[in-house]
């Protein structure tokens, strides 16, 4: 009797963090932060529940640079802006693998990171983890990789923890997210967020400054570091465009746009060492056109030390658009 009763009071006191746990992983548009509707709009259209049937010509991925400085209307009608702010080349990797098997190859695959989104990952704990972003299927293949590269910001003491925990919605997770939202405040606010980038095809602005003359982060850095993250990334960067390559897409590998500031006080050994770099990738895929240089724009076109306005954006689309129309 007292050991059905001891396995009774366990399930009652269970019941809770099962029922918390459900909320967490069935309402996450409720609790989530802003980032949160552009990554499942991004995951959404690589999987085929977001604009259902529709296949594009040309496809943008990259990290919240090429989110917003790619304004897929002005590229044309046939274009989908699947990056998201602080993805790298791995989370990349598994949008398009993903978006391919489901879809038509497109004709164009645009590639645009930020230089130290070549060799840091800065996001994978509070963004491709915490939003669940790579599937179950690819999450072994990535922990094998990120093993074998001794890649520390994927694959580090107590990351099983924190896949699990993230998988499984528990509390010590999510519970600061749902006690700072009250549990619903903003869905809302995260609704209004997702239809404006489904309306836009992806494109969404980052900052809310009119104009930005400050140097961004780039400028602390005097080279490219080769540790576990950059090596994790330069083999997922490679296999991104291996699998373009395969499936006969074209490939635009942009470089984005910086200010006066930052471009002036920007370390010459790395940028050297990030020209080279991209001079190195170029020979992985055959169809391809890239570029070595940033494109240095005045203080007024951006919204923030690193991400341009609405104003900068359509500068920046117009510019490239010979070079992702192959004209």
């Amino acid at each position: 009797m007292k050991v059905r009763t001891f396995i009774v009071k366990c399930i009652l006191a269970a019941v809770p963090l099962m029922l918390l746990s459900g909320y967490t992983l069935m309402f996450p548009m409720c609790y989530m932060d802003e980032e949160y509707p552009a990554w499942r709009l991004k995951k959404g259209a690589a999987s085929g529940r977001e604009y259902v049937s529709q296949d594009f010509d040309t496809v943008i991925v990259g990290d919240s640079g090429a989110m917003s400085a790619l304004i897929p209307e002005l590229i044309g009608d046939s274009c989908i802006n699947m990056a998201a702010g602080g993805a790298t080349s791995v989370e990349m990797y598994f949008f398009l693998s993903e978006y391919l098997e489901d879809h038509e190859a497109p004709k164009t695959a645009v590639i645009m990171f930020a230089p130290f989104h070549y060799w840091h990952i800065d996001n994978y704990e509070t963004r491709t983890q915490y939003f669940r972003a790579v599937g179950l299927s690819d999450l072994c293949r990535l922990q094998s990789d990120a093993k074998a590269c001794g890649a520390l910001s994927v694959r580090h003491d107590g990351w099983l923890t924190g896949e699990l925990s993230a998988r499984l919605g528990l509390p010590n997770r999510y519970l600061p997210a749902i006690y700072a939202s009250r549990f619903v405040l903003r869905r809302e606010e995260n609704e209004k967020i997702l239809e404006d980038l489904r309306a836009a095809h992806g494109w969404g602005s980052f900052g809310t400054q009119d104009g930005c003359w400050d140097e961004s982060y780039e400028t602390s850095y005097e080279d490219m570091t080769i540790d576990g993250d950059a090596k994790l990334i330069t083999l997922y960067m490679q296999k991104l465009l291996r699998l373009c390559d395969d499936n006969g897409i074209r490939i635009v590998l942009l470089q984005p746009a910086v200010n006066d500031a930052t471009f002036e006080k920007l370390n010459e050994h790395y940028y050297g060492s990030y020209r080279n770099y991209i001079k190195q990738l170029s020979a992985v895929a055959g169809d391809m056109v890239y570029e070595t240089d940033l494109r240095v724009y005045d203080g007024r076109y951006f919204s923030d030390t690193s991400h341009l306005n609405r104003e900068g954006a359509e500068k920046f689309t117009n510019e490239v658009l010979s070079l992702i129309n192959g004209r």
